[in-house]
This record gives structure tokens, C-alpha cells and sequence, in this order.
């Protein structure tokens, strides 16, 4: 076997990023052996190679990395249909538990019961940051070849999928709810993501960050017909509209806590961020008292089953044909595997979007 170049980690230990020759995988029954086109870099991998968390597969010494992923199909294992090679795919992140809980059993893997799923690049699987990798068939989706450098933004447009959705249904369950305006906090690929998704909902939306108004961020914000606010010259606190949909995506405690304000009287604030501890100053009387008279609802969203890359595949083309240009200036930052180490770096100005090339495209 010839072996392959992935890059990993030893998790829970700071500083172990590496580059690596691994065996080359070899596809089991029911699984599909993929050549790995892009690896998309995220606050999930920098949280991994800090240290803060992720776990080996086992029997493992290392994890290697990456779960937002754009591939081709090299070879289908036995067992494993619908897929021939060459195809242009996605796999999804997590996988059911042992136990096959009630939603991991109804394909819901991403409302697991247990706790014990595992994800490829993050909790007990190894992940797309290799030249070859290999993944359940179950759990995957095509792509048409229009996407076939865009691709690699699925995983994280499913994350506002899922939130969107689950907002949504949750409304619609509990009265009429015909939302006008939103708030998306944080305008990284998640949130400009979200923003274009909500624009094609036909919402009023307003994006906030850390950027000015002539940014990157700021443009692409302003492109899909939204708002965009630099927190620097308006603070959150400032803000006078109360929304009917807020969506935190910055990861920020202190945000998270604004955002509870920020949804106006029957208002759904979603939150999809990572958030580490720190010492609470807000004033939790407070906090209830808002969200019982206004009956607002506040919920967290992680992680996506494969019905939301499913319709992802069909909003990356409708984002695509609706805002030309968008997506393809979301990627600001498109690293050769010979330079693996510079797509882990802290990347400055205008930049969006990492991703780590491990294949050059067909044309």
C-alpha cells in the first residue's frame, strides 16, 4: 500500500499539528474510498489543534482532521450503491452510536440521545484533511459539476440549514408566524451564508461584525440586498430594532447574551456557536422574565443529518444563480497542500474563507 499524506493532530495535546504519512484507507463494505479535492478550515479545527477538545479514533495515536469536505469517488466498496467513480461528493460529519438510539435509527444522527456518535475529524473518526479517506455511502451526497470548487461550503451552510429550519418549525407549532426582519450576529461563512439564505426567504435582514463598512464582509453583506453593521461604531446595546429571528453564529459569550435582547415579542433566537466558559454578570431574573412575557424561545442548533445536505445541494445553486459572485468570494483563501501549515495560520484583512487544496481541479 502506498501511503498517503493527512494531516493530524494527538488531541487534548496543544501544538501536535503535523503532517503525516498515514496507510492508505481502504473501503470496508457499504463504504466509498475518497479522493479528497478540498478541506474547508474552520473554528471547529482551530479548537482541535488548541487543544480544547477532539478525540483519536480507537486504537489510534492521532486524529486526522478536517470535516468540511468536497471529494470525488475513487473506488465503492463492496455493498455500497448509487455511487460510481468519479462522482463529485460530500460526505455529512456524524455518525450514529452503537447503541443506534431512536433518532440515530431515524436518521437523525444529529439529535443523538447518547451522546456516544462519532464525527469524522472530531470525535472517534478520522477526518478529510488526507489525500484519500474513506466514509459510510449511507452518508453521502452528490453534487452537480457546477459546484465543483464550491462544494466545499455544504458542510457549513447546512449548520444555518438545520438552525433555519428548526426556528421555523418551531414558530409554526406555536402560532401564526409570518417573520419580517432578522439578525444574523457574526458575518464569518456561517453568517454570510445565513444571510443570503434569509434574503432568498425574502426577510429584512441585518448583519453585525467587527469589520468596517468597506470590508469584504461588509460588501458581500450589502450584495445580497441586507443590511451590514460594524459593532464597532454601533454596539449591539444601541441596537433599537427587536427582530423576529436572531441568529448568533460569532461564538462570542458576551454576544450570545446580547442576542437574548436583541429578539423582539414572540421571537426565536437560534444559536449555533461553540461557547467556552466564563463568569455570567447577566442578570438571570432578567433573562427569564423576557423570555416568558415576550414568548421568545431561545435553542441551540449543532451539527446536520444528511436531509440538510440535501437541501443544501439545491440552496448553494439558487445562491449561486441568485447573488453571482457570492459564493466564489467567500473562499478568500486557497492553500496548496505544499503549504498545509499556512491554512492553519491566523489569516487577517479581508479574509472569509480558508481552503486547503489537496487536488487540482478537472477541466
Amino acid at each position: 500500500m502506498i501511503p498517503v499524506k493527512a494531516i493530524t493532530v494527538v488531541p487534548g495535546s496543544s501544538n501536535s499539528l503535523s503532517l503525516r504519512e498515514a496507510p492508505e484507507p481502504s473501503p470496508k463494505r457499504g463504504e466509498l474510498l475518497l479522493r479528497v479535492h478540498r478541506v474547508g478550515v474552520c473554528g471547529t479545527d482551530m479548537d482541535i489543534i488548541s487543544g480544547f477538545y477532539g478525540e483519536a479514533p480507537a486504537g489510534s495515536p492521532y486524529l486526522t482532521i478536517g470535516h468540511e469536505s468536497l471529494s470525488r469517488v475513487e473506488r465503492v466498496g463492496p455493498g455500497s450503491r448509487g455511487f460510481e467513480a468519479g462522482d463529485l461528493v460530500v460526505p455529512t460529519v456524524r455518525r450514529n452510536c452503537p447503541e443506534n438510539c431512536l433518532n440515530c435509527r431515524s436518521g437523525e444522527s444529529d439529535m443523538c440521545l447518547t451522546g456516544h456518535y462519532s464525527e469524522h475529524g472530531i470525535k472517534g473518526l478520522h477526518g478529510f484533511a488526507s489525500e484519500l479517506a474513506v466514509t459510510d455511502s449511507r452518508f453521502v451526497v452528490k453534487l452537480p459539476e457546477a459546484l465543483s470548487e464550491l462544494g466545499v461550503l455544504l458542510e457549513p451552510l447546512t449548520i444555518v440549514e438545520k438552525g433555519l429550519n428548526q426556528a421555523f418549525g418551531m414558530q409554526a407549532g406555536r402560532m401564526k408566524w409570518r417573520p419580517q426582519n432578522a439578525l444574523v450576529l457574526g458575518a464569518g461563512p456561517v453568517g454570510l451564508l445565513a444571510t443570503a439564505l434569509l434574503r432568498m426567504k425574502g426577510l429584512k435582514v441585518t448583519t453585525v461584525a467587527r469589520k468596517p463598512p468597506g470590508s469584504l464582509k461588509a460588501r458581500l453583506t450589502v450584495s445580497t440586498g441586507a443590511a451590514y453593521v460594524d459593532v464597532g461604531d454601533v454596539p449591539l446595546s444601541s441596537m433599537e430594532d427587536r427582530f423576529d429571528l436572531v441568529l448568533e453564529a460569532t461564538g462570542s459569550t458576551a454576544v450570545a447574551l446580547e442576542a437574548q435582547n436583541l429578539s423582539g415579542t414572540n421571537g426565536v433566537v437560534s444559536y449555533i456557536g461553540i461557547y467556552r466558559s466564563q463568569v455570567g454578570t447577566e442578570d438571570a431574573g432578567k433573562v427569564f422574565t423576557n423570555l416568558v412575557l415576550g414568548n421568545r424561545v431561545y435553542f441551540g442548533s449543532v451539527n446536520a443529518n444528511i436531509s440538510y445536505f440535501r437541501k443544501g445541494v439545491a440552496d448553494l445553486v439558487r445562491i449561486k444563480r441568485r447573488f453571482p459572485g457570492f459564493l466564489e468570494q467567500l473562499i478568500t483563501d486557497k492553500v496548496p497542500l505544499s503549504r498545509w501549515n499556512d491554512a492553519y495560520s491566523a489569516k487577517g484583512g479581508d479574509s472569509v474563507k480558508t481552503v486547503l487544496q489537496l487536488q487540482q481541479d478537472r477541466h
